[in-house]
């Protein structure tokens, strides 16, 4: 959930700051017991792609390594390959009061943009005034091959239901000083190893503040919006699934949209997804309505955890808990049974004509859920790169947040298993929705300001 996030920073109040000072083993093994019980007693979905004998062995080797102690940057890192494991993009690990990106480090981080297309790693820009070797490709930073530091970054990262990659490397494309600084530590410098013209040459500057890189980065949120581009094809674009906070109402936007296609008698519809991290799972029921071409069930089935009696403090929402109670044991799952599992009816102006949605590593929650039932309908062609989110499972909804009393770090821990219905027996259960046609930008496109995934969904409706 999008809003989950202001929740975490607002919750707790800032706490000193434990970056360099050092846990002991004892306060270590306190942490640790919260840890691993907030997962068991919280998540729906623990043992969905890792059973339970790996997760064992993980505690195991996290036990043997806290008789010493440890600084709460390393304690994060120890615990991190837990929740890697866990394989739930929406499972929340964040230093309390701090960024949930910029963990430990605001200053001297690493001062170039750099751009991961999964086959080189170019420089886009520098994030300071300094000048840099715009389109070089990186072969090192401060003598560690670039592919080396590409594997360790990934391996740590959440970001990504099951085995998708999309959004990590959507996430390394956009934070990739922060998880560069978490993983690596900070300098006054750095020294970037470059293939730029068929020579090998050096770079060196000093590094940059958060504030630098983020400004970069600053852009006023987009509303949902609906053109038509030409007689025949509409364009409709959707950046999350909730209702704007201008007053532009989600359904009357649906509405007036599909009647406008009607009027035109469109054909083609472009249903752009691309940076929608969710919202309403209602809203994403809503849409297909406008595009099912017969009845649908959307969920199968939603999974929880009853509600706990723990002995540490966390917060889940009085709303879920009295939800919750209503919960039901059945064939060993306990399913929340006020999910909307009912068999739904598309309207009666849904659009009936060729559909052309676009994702990306940033189409999650929600998004991945809508996209799910549209790909096992076989109702779209899908252009792009693959969705952060399951294509069975989405483990999101309300969440408990607690925070380690020692490490001071955030665990913020997802409520509610959303499996989806009629999944076609053609998917990868355990990938996020992979493209029909897989569209990646280079960073020539993006400095030149090009968008080659709607320019190919254009040139198929063409």
């Amino acid at each position: 959930m999008k809003n989950l996030l202001l929740l975490l920073v607002g919750l707790f109040l800032w706490n000193t700051n434990l970056t360099a000072q050092e846990l002991q083993p004892q306060e270590m093994r306190d942490d640790l017991r919260i840890f691993r019980e907030s997962l068991e007693k919280f998540h729906p979905e623990l043992y969905r792609y890792t059973d339970r004998q790996t997760f064992e062995n993980h505690f195991k080797a996290v036990e043997s390594q806290i008789s010493t102690p440890k600084t709460q940057r390393e304690f994060y890192k120890l615990l991190r390959p837990i929740l890697v494991d866990l394989k739930d993009g929406h499972i929340k690990w964040i230093v309390q009061g701090r960024d949930q990106h910029y963990g430990f480090f605001d200053d001297q981080l690493f001062p170039l943009r750099l751009y991961f297309d999964q086959q080189s790693v170019k420089i886009l820009s520098h994030f300071g005034d300094d000048k840099a070797p715009v389109l070089a490709e990186v072969k090192a930073i401060n003598g560690e091959s670039i592919e080396s530091i590409e594997k360790n970054l990934l391996s740590g990262m959440t970001y990504g239901d099951g085995e998708s990659l999309g959004g990590k490397y959507y996430q390394l494309n956009r934070y990739f000083a922060a998880y560069y600084s978490t993983e690596y530590g900070v300098s006054e410098s750095y020294t970037v190893e470059l293939a730029d013209g068929g020579k090998i040459t050096k770079w060196a500057g000093k590094g940059v503040t958060k504030d630098q890189i983020e400004v970069a980065y600053k852009k006023a949120d987009e509303p949902n919006t609906f053109k038509m581009i030409n007689s025949s094809t509409g364009v409709l674009d959707i950046n999350w699934f909730f209702s704007d906070e201008d007053g532009l109402d989600f359904k009357k936007l649906l509405k007036n949209s599909f009647e406008t296609l009607k009027e035109e008698g469109a054909s083609n519809l472009i249903l752009d997804l691309r940076g929608n991290e969710g919202g309403s799972e209602k809203f994403g029921i809503e849409l297909y309505k406008y595009l099912a071409m017969d009845k649908f069930d959307y969920y199968d089935f939603v999974t929880t955890k009853p509600n706990q009696k723990v002995d540490f403090g966390n917060y889940t929402s009085k709303i879920f808990r009295m939800a919750n109670s209503f919960s039901k044991e059945k064939d060993g799952i306990h399913l929340f049974t006020m999910a909307p599992t009912k068999t739904e009816k598309p309207y009666k102006n849904a659009f009936k004509g060729n559909l052309i949605i676009l994702i990306d590593g940033q189409s999650f929650s929600v998004t991945t859920e809508f996209a799910s039932r549209v790909k096992s309908d076989r109702r779209a062609t899908f252009v792009g790169e693959e969705t952060p989110g399951g294509a069975e499972v989405n483990s999101s909804g309300f969440f408990t947040i607690l925070t380690l009393p020692h490490s001071k770090i955030d665990l913020g821990v997802p409520r509610m298993g959303f499996h989806m219905a009629d999944l076609d027996p053609a998917m990868d259960k355990n990938r996020g929705i992979i493209p029909d046609v897989k569209v990646i930008a280079t960073a020539e496109d993006l400095l030149a300001g090009r968008d080659p995934v709607m320019e190919r969904a254009i040139e198929m409706v063409k």
